[in-house]
């Protein structure tokens, strides 16, 4: 009797269990709100709405790199490179995290078109993760966002991420989760930005992130911001002088605790001046 039962809560186990084998890229704690701006944007700003590179006027370059919940095993870094392309915008995003245990390598190519008050994007995103023992498993998608000028200081859009190709599981089969997100960001003053943004992940409660973020003078700013869904508050300062640009931001979680990590940042010259 005892072999029998044990057998049943096998075969429960192996058919009726699922782990999560396909899920979004880990992402770092960089808040990209100058997607919907004209002054505030960065190079990592078309990661939240691929439409933001329509309205670009200079290379952009920049690089993250922290250290998730002070853990060396889910350290992250990207790469993001910006530049105008006529009447639009090319962004490309390189991005690493994990240790040699697990490992996670994503690619993001995005574009967007400058068609007035409207900014239209489109992008492609690759992830490929990897744990020790098993083989790799890649996953691609497309999106496609917009932006658009409600006045001379409100800026609202959306973006929508859907799943191409790639497939994960034999007994129950995943493929890349469906994603999307809406926000506004209203330039108070030329040194005052207000942004809120709303973020739906299959199979994930919907998430609120709001971010204030002030501007001392040419050369100084501090940000601030709130994250609904896991009640993280996110802090970021920075120091520019001429194209360059230094920055350390963190978020912290009650329970997880903190996420410190730095932005570096280099742009060219303003070609639409």
């Amino acid at each position: 009797m005892m072999r029998l039962k044990c057998l049943a809560y096998g075969l429960m186990i192996c058919l009726s269990l699922r782990g999560q084998v396909a899920h979004i890229q880990a992402e770092n704690s960089y808040v990209t709100a100058g997607a919907y701006s004209i002054h505030f944007k960065d190079a990592f700003s078309f990661v939240s709405n691929p439409a933001s590179l329509g309205t670009i006027s200079c290379f952009q370059s920049g690089i993250v790199s922290e250290r998730k919940w002070m853990l060396n095993e889910l350290a992250q870094t990207g790469l993001a490179v910006c530049l105008p392309w006529g009447n639009a915008g090319l962004g490309i995003l390189l991005q690493q995290s994990g240790d040699a245990d697990y490992n996670e390598q994503g690619l993001q190519i995005a574009y967007g078109k400058n068609a007035g008050r409207l900014q239209i994007g489109t992008g492609f995103s690759y992830l490929i993760n990897h744990a020790a023992g098993y083989s790799s498993v890649g996953f691609g998608s497309a999106r496609v966002g917009i932006s658009f000028r409600v006045s001379e200081n409100l800026t609202a859009g959306w973006d929508l991420e859907l799943p191409v190709f790639g497939i994960a599981g034999k007994i129950n089969p995943e493929r890349g989760p469906q994603a999307f997100s809406m926000g506004f960001g209203y330039e108070w003053t030329p040194d005052l930005f207000l942004s809120c943004k709303v973020e739906k992940d299959a199979g994930l409660p919907v998430d609120i992130t709001a971010y204030i973020e002030y501007r001392y003078g040419e050369q100084f700013f501090f940000a601030f911001g709130i994250e609904g869904l896991a009640s993280a508050i996110y802090f970021k300062s920075g120091w520019k002088k001429n194209r360059f640009c230094f920055q350390i931001y963190t978020m912290f979680e009650s329970v997880l605790g903190f996420s410190p990590g730095i932005a570096i940042f280099w742009s060219g010259k303003n070609r639409k001046r």
